[in-house]
């Protein structure tokens, strides 16, 4: 690994611990171990199949929810047809690729005001409308547990 993959690496971990690691309100119904904070920005994934690393044209952008040091969440129009993703963090030239794995999905609305509620387990209709009419859309809050950091292939390297 080169000093700047080794760099990359550092400032990745390092922003994730940062981020992680800011002081939040506690929440008695969090069974998670790792402490999450929102991470509200627009990244790119990609499938992870058994053949190789992916191409950049099945890479496609998906809206961030949240982030710990263990793993992100994202949000889909439907449930994932794929049980392994990579995911490309950051901004080109600088991408730092980490294989994840799904770890759950559920349904969820999201709100217009950037609120997100879940709507599993509900009886009868679900509103599309929040407080004060705030418009909701249905999508899948898709989590996943990060395994391990990727390196893309260089262009020769590629498969054809």
């Amino acid at each position: 690994m080169s000093n700047l993959d080794s760099e990359i690496d550092a400032n990745f971990y390092q922003l994730i611990h940062q981020l992680a690691g800011s002081p939040r309100h506690p929440d008695q119904s969090e069974r998670r171990g790792k402490r999450r904070q929102a991470f509200l920005v627009v990244q790119r994934i990609a499938p992870l199949g058994g053949g190789g690393f992916p191409g950049d044209s099945e890479f496609f952008q998906v809206r961030c929810h949240d982030l710990s040091e263990g793993g992100f969440s994202f949000f889909l129009p439907r449930p994932p047809e794929f049980t392994s993703l990579v995911a490309a963090f950051g901004s080109p030239p600088e991408m730092i690729y980490v294989g994840a794995d799904v770890s759950h999905s559920a349904n969820v609305l999201v709100h217009r005001s950037g609120w997100v509620e879940q709507v599993e387990g509900r009886a009868g209709h679900v509103s599309y409308q929040g407080i004060d009419g705030d418009p909701a859309t249905p999508m899948v809050l898709v989590g996943c547990r990060f395994t391990r950091r990727l390196q893309k292939p260089a262009a020769d390297d590629a498969p054809h």
